[in-house]
């Protein structure tokens, strides 16, 4: 039960496009060769991006909700996160046409911003795993940047895959969802992260 919670903490849907753009940046790929300002400017966008807006955002609907007046239950906690997520990687992809080199993380960003209107619409109805959604778009990066010859990420893209199974494992672990929603987020977060990246 602990390693799962680790497990799901440390590849949590906030830290997994961080890991993805690191891996991007400083493995074999056309991109390690920018400059190190341009990849820590890079890294600093997304991690205020992905990470510490939606950080900040959760505290204060965690402070509303222990106000009996803005009481917030879960899954109106996570349709309101959701929602928060995709502003933020739209504010991220507007941040990122500064620099015209950096078209791929743009499209990355609006890859981000498909993925969460997907669980926008499937969590009215359906509780798909987030923390899947997110391994299975990063996979979809990673092999999209090998079918097209920019990098070479075939140990990253097994890597991805194999933290997948493990954090697949942990949501059923936890309780948290059954196998179809494990499974639902997975393949829902590699088809969206996978179109976007194509054609948009």
């Amino acid at each position: 039960m602990k390693l799962s919670r680790a497990l799901s903490a440390v590849f949590h849907p906030c830290l997994l496009p961080i890991y993805a753009v690191v891996t991007v940046l400083f493995t074999d790929t056309i991109y390690s060769f920018y400059t190190v300002r341009v990849k820590f400017y890079l890294i600093w966008v997304v991690v205020l991006y992905a990470a510490f807006i939606p950080m900040l955002a959760y505290l204060l609907f965690k402070r509303l909700d222990g106000m009996s007046r803005m009481a917030i239950d879960r899954r109106r906690l996570r349709m309101l996160m959701l929602m928060v997520g995709a502003v933020c990687y739209m504010l991220c992809a507007v941040t990122l046409l500064k620099l015209p080199s950096l078209l791929l993380f743009r499209k990355v960003a609006t890859a981000a911003v498909m993925c969460e209107l997907f669980c926008i619409l499937t969590t009215r109805r359906w509780n798909v795993s987030l923390h899947m959604a997110a391994a299975g778009a990063v996979t979809a990066l990673f092999a999209m940047l090998n079918i097209v010859g920019v990098a070479s990420l075939f140990w990253p893209m097994i890597a991805i895959v194999a933290v997948s199974g493990a954090l697949a494992s942990s949501r059923l672990c936890l309780g948290r969802h059954d196998g179809w929603e494990v499974l639902a987020g997975f393949v829902g977060g590699f088809l969206v992260g996978s179109l976007s990246l194509l054609y948009i």
